[in-house]
């Protein structure tokens, strides 16, 4: 097996192996217990979502056969919807019970959407669904309303480097605490990423080659927050300009480019002499909330900051 591949090889196999999530594992068993059939996995990307959907599938009695994973991004209309309604008339190939597992659910169309209406209202005994999104805000109405609500949050930095530890040790390798800190940094909560991370450096000969991976890994991932954050220091500018700029990023991590900014505006403010809109930003950017509200936070965060700068 690849080395890369550190995230899939040590994916845990039931509830017993996840790292953090305990709360929402136990919300998840008793709504299993209480006899729900449609869940909704919430949480930002690389958390654990479709690893829960997993567990959840094994703890239902599906077999390897019957448990039916759909990518929604690329199958976004009422087709599939069709043929999900269609094939949940048999019974399960193995196993006891049958399980359909949507990632990426808020790219499913409006019409798609409406149309699995109906398979979430009328679900058999033996039929279970798990559908996955980082932005729920785009499901509408109805399904929401179908589905009990699971939110999947990122580990905390102990729940991370545990995760790291515990995995570097399985594979006979031991890194310093600098490294663990270096790559909780950077992967932001993220299980999914931080695996990957881990998989780029744990193999090289010493930590002066693993920083120099990391630092790389850093250059990218903020690269495109800077744009934004050397505007919002810029003395004048605009909440029109501020959101034009948003606009252009790819806000469906908004968590990482919260991240970004608050980063860039620490160095700023260590620096010495910080001007006003940097500590705005920092404080307005801190106190957002992007795994309750995704990327409608950072939008929430701009007015903050433009609100203190008048204070």
């Amino acid at each position: 097996m690849e080395k890369t591949e550190l995230y899939r090889r040590y994916r845990p196999q039931n509830f017993s192996e996840m790292v953090g999530n305990e709360t929402t594992i136990k919300s998840l068993k008793k709504e299993l217990e209480n006899g729900s059939h449609v869940f909704l996995f919430v949480g930002p990307a690389g958390c654990g979502k479709t690893t829960l959907a997993r567990i959840l599938a094994k703890e239902v009695g599906a077999g390897e056969l019957s448990i039916n994973e759909i990518n929604s991004a690329e199958n976004r209309g009422i087709d599939t919807a069709r043929d999900i309604l269609e094939k949940m008339r048999y019974n399960p190939s193995d196993g006891d019970a049958m399980v359909w597992i949507l990632d990426e659910m808020h790219m499913i169309t409006t019409a798609g959407q409406n149309a699995l209406l109906k398979a979430l209202e009328e679900v058999p005994e033996s039929v279970y669904f798990a559908l996955c999104t980082t932005d729920p805000q785009k499901l509408i109405a109805p399904l929401k309303s179908r589905c009990s609500i699971i939110n999947v949050t990122p580990l905390k930095d102990d729940e991370m480097k545990y995760l790291l530890k515990r995995t570097a040790r399985a594979e006979g390798i031991k890194l310093s605490p600098e490294v663990y800190e270096k790559i909780i940094e950077l992967a932001h909560g993220g299980s999914r990423k931080a695996l990957k991370l881990l998989a780029k450096v744990l193999y090289l000969d010493d930590d002066e080659e693993r920083f120099s991976v990391l630092k790389g890994e850093n250059v990218s991932e903020n690269e495109e927050t800077i744009e934004l954050c050397r505007a919002l220091l810029k003395k004048g500018n605009s909440l029109s300009n501020l959101t034009a700029i948003l606009k252009s990023l790819d806000t469906t991590e908004a968590e990482k480019i919260r991240q970004g900014v608050m980063g860039y505006m620490n160095a700023v403010i260590l620096n010495g002499k910080p001007p006003v809109e940097a500590v705005a930003a920092i404080q307005a950017f801190g106190a957002a909330d992007t795994y309750k509200n995704n990327k409608f936070a950072l939008t929430i965060a701009l007015l903050d900051y433009f609100d203190m700068l008048d204070e």
